[in-house]
């Protein structure tokens, strides 16, 4: 096992592994470990456990909200366990066994050529950053645009092997045990009685990722995906895969306006059954995508990116119904591209992946001169039918503040990005007050504050907005009851203060 002590040593060749996405500085820490196998992570863990040394776990980096950003102790990366044991078929559905240091791009090299009943299949989890490891997307219960059809990372997760914070080891099946009322228990290998409080809060019926999943009956598997490694480390997951689609449509369509891009995807949501994607663009983002992508149409302030599956009726039916809805709200075909073959969808996917980029290269940027700014990012979903609510709430807000902003996302789930680029330490304090008004007016219509990034360290108080302070207690009961000294993840999803009573 590879271990670098004393900070010095870990700034001067190994920097990248004290940030994430989020920009987040870093605190103090005491050494990185990086392990080759379970055993020898194991061993770190009871070492730092009997040390009572805070440990925060390290997968692919790519959050957006600190939550591998270690502030004190130890920083443990699980990058070296990256095997893919295998496909089984497991309950009438194939199964791909994965170790936590997985990348999500290994996953997809590895299924590409393979045929299984003489069919293809995928993880339809599609995270817009392909390095992000399985034990991370587990741990915050990651989606993506597919998420439109396929759902999160919960939905796909048959199987967790977890080690604890003291090196325990146990495995756990879907479906194996289930909590009895508000109550869950399981016995470690060595015969020791585990017992979790669940959470009493009602959570959002909306995309959510906020705060410890909590339900009467609720299975324990779904306890682990998205408790952003301050319950355990995710050593291995077995992951359901899904028949692939063979024959995809992606399409582009620019509107003169807000409206009419609003109004189209409404419309599209309720016709094109076959749709597996609806992403939308403001002005905002197209300002920054012009730049590098100067042959986008002019005088347009939104779009909507769409993916249909072709299916054996073939595209002519579809495609009537597309041109029929873009004609309805004012968009002509020269102002939509698309993309049958691969290199044209994957054209106009890496311009949607370009506008989270180049946000980050600007805060990047800024932050050389104001290093305490990070992005500010609301990550909020609401109920469909406040969708058009909320955003108007977003405009009503930010526009009168004049600093600058972008709106982008997964509309399909009336889940968009709010994303608020300060340039100076004062416009970052008034961007984090914006925030939190965006995060109480979601709560007020049913929604969450965050639907696909978690908490991580710097969203504490939009999780109190929405589940108050005997929420937050509560979380931490469950956290107690699963790591005694509180040393994974410490100040992931719980604050400190609340945490350490």
């Amino acid at each position: 096992m590879l271990i670098i002590d004393k900070k010095e040593n870990i700034l001067s060749g190994y920097n990248s592994y004290l940030k994430d996405e989020s920009k987040l500085s870093f605190g103090d820490i005491s050494c990185l470990a990086i392990p080759e196998n379970e055993e020898e992570l194991r061993d770190f863990l009871k070492s730092a456990f009997s040390a009572n040394l805070p440990v925060t776990i390290s997968n692919g980096r790519t959050g957006v909200t600190g939550g591998s950003v270690p502030m004190n102790g130890a920083l443990l990366s699980v990058e070296k366990l990256n095997n893919i044991i295998g496909v089984e078929k497991i309950g009438g559905e194939y199964c791909l066994k994965v170790q936590g240091g997985v990348s999500l791009a290994e996953i997809d090299r590895y299924l590409e050529n393979k045929l299984f009943d003489g069919k293809r299949y995928f993880y339809p989890v599609d995270v817009t950053e392909t390095t992000a490891h399985i034990g991370g997307t587990v741990s915050t219960n990651a989606s993506g645009e597919r998420s439109f059809k396929y759902g999160p990372t919960r939905k796909w997760v048959r199987f967790l092997k977890i080690a604890l914070s003291d090196g325990s080891v146990f495995s756990v099946r879907r479906g194996d045990i289930y909590a009895k009322g508000y109550g869950l228990e399981f016995t470690l290998p060595d015969g020791i009685l585990k017992k979790i409080p669940v959470p009493k809060y009602r959570m959002p019926a909306v995309k959510n990722a906020a705060g410890y999943f909590a339900a009467a009956g609720m299975d324990i598997v779904d306890l682990f995906v998205g408790s952003e490694g301050t319950l355990g480390v995710v050593l291995e997951a077995w992951l359901a895969l899904a028949p692939k689609p063979e024959n995809i449509v992606s399409i582009l369509a620019f509107f003169k306006n807000e409206k009419d891009a609003i109004g189209f995807f409404l419309s599209a949501k309720r016709t094109l059954t076959s749709a597996m994607v609806f992403e939308y663009f403001d002005r905002g983002a197209i300002d920054l995508l012009r730049p590098k992508f100067p042959e986008l149409p002019a005088g347009r302030e939104a779009a909507i990116f769409l993916e249909l599956e072709l299916r054996d009726d073939g595209f002519d039916g579809t495609a009537s119904n597309v041109d029929k809805l873009l004609h309805a709200n004012n968009c002509s075909p020269d102002d939509t591209w698309t993309g049958f073959e691969k290199k044209d969808a994957e054209k106009i996917r890496l311009l949607r992946h370009a506008v989270p980029e180049m946000i980050n290269e600007i805060l990047a940027e800024r932050k050389r001169k104001y290093p305490d700014i990070y992005k500010v990012s609301a990550d909020i979903a609401v109920p469909e039918y406040k969708l058009l609510d909320m955003v108007s709430y977003y405009k009503s807000k930010v526009e009168p503040s004049g600093i600058q902003y972008t709106m982008f996302g997964h509309i399909g789930e009336s889940h968009l990005h709010m994303n608020i680029l300060p340039h100076d330490l004062d416009e970052f304090l008034r961007a984090q007050e914006l925030h939190l008004d965006f995060a109480k007016k979601a709560v007020s219509f049913g929604g969450t504050v965050s639907a696909e990034h978690g908490i991580g360290k710097i969203k504490h108080r939009y999780l109190e907005v929405m589940y108050g302070s005997e929420g937050l207690r509560q979380m931490a009961d469950v956290k107690r009851s699963l790591d005694a000294k509180c040393l994974l993840n410490r100040g992931n999803i719980i604050p400190e203060e609340i945490l350490m009573k």
